[in-house]
């Protein structure tokens, strides 16, 4: 029986361990500097530079159990909560006019909520000392604020209509709700517990997650540099690989409801006009080696993943889709995710990376 080439069933202790840290972002990012697009359609430039720095707040010693925060995150909340801040004038200084106010939350059903949230702040920040709104691009509710809220800009008072302010204190929460939890910003699960605890709407999460996805792939490798060339096939196929995130891991499964790892990847490549083989083995020598500091996105990496996976090595691939992420069907039971290249489990078992040709 020919090998699929991807594993049959890896535990969640497994996949999930910690204390050990392996890290590759050396080796995938040369210079692994924060950068960023000169400009994104539908974002202000000064609110695009808010999201930018935002993740840099976390920088602080008090923030050090959250990492891998990216400005995609921060701006697919954004996108989501306020449409970047869509019926505001952005000022360079980040103050909005008029500033940026949800719906009132009385329990009426207006913007999905049917339980009263009653005053916590004066009106000071919604203008309505009845009921609270939540406030600000990134949308905070008042009590929120209160304990999340930070000046971005080294004055006196956070202010959430100051979208440095807004964004910067959206990035805190989204550590700070976990309650002293290591929080990894590049792994799918945490993620998504990260969402949820912003807006315990699954809904919610699903809607941010594909503005967050649909950055990524436009805007590849922004969050970190990345050194290889992008070729159009390459972003074609990692755009369709991040479409297919959710869907199961299907033994041989070569779509379109569900995956194995090689079925993803030759399907992935199929949509970008490519023919590549359908196995791990033979994909493994179909295409172009390239090193971890080449990477670009659509480029394949390769694992020995035995003895959890069957067969000859390779036994495993992904692909590359630019941030130091690679999507992955990893095993029976789990479904397409993103997640982070150097994460614990692969990157000891990494084997190799191609890039098939046009």
């Amino acid at each position: 029986m020919a090998s699929f080439g991807c594993a049959i069933a890896l535990g969640a202790g497994v996949l999930l361990a910690s204390g050990l840290v392996i890290s590759l972002a050396g080796a995938v990012m040369d210079t692994p500097e924060a950068t960023a697009p000169d400009e994104v359609e539908g974002i202000d430039p000064t609110l695009l530079q808010a999201y930018v720095q935002g993740p840099q707040f976390l920088e602080a010693p008090e923030f050090e159990q959250c990492t891998g925060l990216r400005w995609q995150v921060l701006a697919g909340i954004g996108s989501v909560e306020s449409d970047h801040g869509a019926t505001s004038t952005i000022h360079p200084d980040g103050t909005t006019d008029p500033p940026s106010v949800g719906p009132t939350l009385d329990g009426s059903g207006v913007g999905d909520n049917l339980t009263p949230h009653y005053d916590t702040d004066g009106g000071k920040w919604d203008g309505d000392d009845v009921y609270d709104a939540a406030v600000g691009v990134t949308q905070h509710l008042p009590a929120n604020w209160d304990r999340y809220g930070v000046n971005a800009r080294g004055g006196t008072e956070a202010d959430p209509h100051n979208v440095f302010d807004s964004v910067a204190s959206t990035a805190v929460e989204l550590c700070q709700s976990a309650q002293g939890a290591p929080v990894d910003f590049t792994d799918r699960g945490d993620l998504e517990n990260a969402l949820y605890r912003y807006n315990p709407a699954w809904w919610y999460v699903e809607d941010v997650l594909a503005e967050v996805d649909r950055y990524d792939t436009l805007h590849p490798g922004t969050g970190t540099s990345v050194a290889g060339p992008v070729s159009p096939e390459g972003i074609t196929a990692a755009e369709w690989a991040l479409q297919q995130v959710g869907k199961p891991y299907v033994w041989g499964g070569t779509g379109p409801d569900g995956f194995d790892c090689s079925g993803l990847t030759q399907q992935a490549w199929a949509a970008a006009g490519v023919s590549i083989p359908r196995v791990t083995t033979d994909q493994y020598t179909a295409g172009d080696r390239v090193s971890l500091d080449e990477l670009a996105p659509g480029d394949l990496l390769f694992y020995d993943t035995r003895p959890y996976a069957p067969g000859d090595p390779p036994t495993h691939v992904t692909m590359y889709v630019g941030d130091g992420q690679m999507i992955n069907a990893p095993s029976t039971g789990q479904d397409v995710r993103v997640e982070a290249v150097d994460g614990t489990f692969y990157a000891p078992r990494f084997m190799g990376a191609v890039r098939p040709s046009p």
